[in-house]
């Protein structure tokens, strides 16, 4: 095979802009492309020049990973809304506001977010974004909970503990020892696509695995989970972007 020029070589290292991460325990050279960003893996020893050529070997599935989502980012940020927040797929007005203390406050119609007066200006939108992100998480708490109940007494089983928390490339898990967590970014989604999630997970209280058996339980319940999955897919980014600064000022 014809060896790349050395002035080509860097120019499309140089466009493709990765970051590299090496990892003591890791054993090989791995591409990761996440919200439009290349991300390299490697050992701690191997060379620039290595990761640089393998770099350039994977350059036509790199690029086509990052038309796609680089399209699919642009077209959520046409989706989002223009005025409020999202919660259970639907617009919730939102009025960004300076009160004593920091908090929020909603009444089921509007959603109110409030900088407490030593909040400096620099740092408003990021006062605003905390408590937007309390207030996703109180009613994740409150609405999940009941569902949850829901789905437990439907599918005859009880995790010991439920929580949760903000993970970028998962929804949901459930541990070997019955703690089960959700993604609280989830409340944003419609209410028949987190009961996927919720179904899945109670479901490996049975089976920890993804076997025949697992999936057979979660058709028993969400006879539709690929329905669920693929929206996930699709509004991923939608689903756990910020509220943009401009936007909470």
């Amino acid at each position: 095979m014809m060896q790349q020029p050395d002035c080509f070589l860097t120019r499309l290292l140089a466009e493709l802009g990765y970051t590299l991460l090496r990892h003591p325990r890791r054993k090989r050279l791995a591409i990761q492309v996440r919200d439009a960003r290349v991300v390299v893996r490697a050992t701690l020893h191997c060379s620039r020049q290595k990761i640089d050529a393998f770099v350039c070997s994977q350059q036509d599935w790199i690029q086509h990973q990052l038309r796609q989502q680089r399209h699919a980012m642009q077209q959520l940020e046409m989706q989002k809304p223009q005025d409020g927040v999202i919660l259970l797929d639907r617009e919730i007005p939102l009025q960004c506001l300076q009160a004593k203390v920091s908090g929020y406050h909603y009444d089921g119609s509007l959603l109110q977010l409030y900088a407490g007066n030593r909040v400096k200006p620099e740092r408003q939108a990021a006062c605003y974004q905390q408590q937007l992100a309390l207030w996703y998480q109180q009613q994740a708490e409150l609405w999940m909970k009941a569902r949850l109940g829901y789905w437990q007494q439907q599918m005859g089983v009880s995790p010991q503990r439920f929580y949760l928390k903000s993970w970028r490339r998962r929804w949901g898990c459930c541990h070997s020892d019955g703690r089960l967590g959700l993604n609280w970014h989830l409340i944003k989604a419609p209410a028949w696509v987190i009961d996927y999630v919720l179904v899945h997970e109670l479901a490996h209280l049975t089976w920890m695995s993804h076997c025949s058996a697992f999936w057979q339980r979660v058709h028993q319940f969400y006879p539709q989970p690929a329905t669920a999955k693929a929206w996930l897919q699709q509004h991923q980014w939608r689903l756990l972007s910020q509220m943009p600064a401009k936007a909470l000022c």
